[in-house]
């Protein structure tokens, strides 16, 4: 897959619009656009992303974006589409585990690198060729691992929440309107440490609050990810064992 890097989309910003021979209309390229939005959801936001901010950036008229978007909607799924683009994806002659490790430290490195993009990918289904390639590619993991269709899909699909999850926590950390925040796992652990004698009433947590106020979450994600790839693996066993 061609990997999109920052230079070129910085080289597609700084073109110019072109004026179109018919009525002077302003001719605009679908990627300029594209990238435009990202640079606008990077700066302020998903919430402050509006096909009105997003024209006048371009400096056109609203009206002009609706020849390559129909909505709001749609622009948002070619924006995610775009960021899943600078995924690269683990070639199928690795073991199954293998790519499923590679899919996930390359979702998590994408996405954290993007504002707002877990709660982006959250919210808009997979219907772009980069995203539905990416489901794809993981669905096909799991079929190579012994899964049926049917549970294959379920796997992929429970996957893809537990990814989403824990990279939407993790970029919490450092969202723009909250720098000083904690990954939630680690407020918890702070606040622990905290309560004294009151920390009695949760004996459990209370022995683990210096653990999870200094886990990083990296490391969390990366623990997380094993359990759950040991559990495909010890699934695949014994769906072999069956046969």
């Amino acid at each position: 897959m061609q990997k999109v890097t920052p230079e070129t989309r910085r080289k597609r910003m700084r073109a110019p619009a072109v004026a179109a021979s018919t009525g002077g209309r302003i001719g605009l390229a679908r990627d300029q656009l594209v990238d435009t939005a990202l640079e606008l959801m990077q700066e302020s936001g998903l919430d402050a992303l509006s096909t009105r901010r997003l024209a006048e950036r371009l400096g056109v008229k609203s009206p002009a974006l609706y020849w390559h978007v129909r909505n709001k909607d749609e622009l948002l799924g070619l924006v995610a589409d775009a960021i899943c683009a600078q995924m690269m994806l683990p070639t199928n002659s690795l073991p199954f585990r293998e790519r499923l490790e590679k899919i996930a430290w390359e979702y998590r490195r994408v996405l954290i690198a993007h504002r707002d993009a877990p709660r982006l990918f959250a919210e808009q289904a997979p219907t772009g060729p980069h995203r539905m390639q990416l489901y794809d590619a993981a669905i096909g993991a799991f079929l190579d691992s012994a899964f049926a269709p049917q549970e294959a899909v379920a796997m992929a699909t429970f996957y893809r929440h537990y990814l989403l999850g824990m990279i939407a926590e993790e970029a919490r950390q450092t969202s723009p309107p909250h720098p000083g925040a904690l990954h939630s796992t680690l407020a918890l652990g702070v606040e622990l440490t905290q309560l004294g004698d009151e920390s009695r009433h949760y004996p459990n947590l209370r022995g683990a609050a210096k653990l999870l106020a200094n886990i990083e979450p990296e490391e969390l994600f990366r623990l997380g990810l094993k359990i759950l790839l040991d559990g495909t693996e010890c699934r695949a066993r014994e769906i072999a064992r069956s046969k």
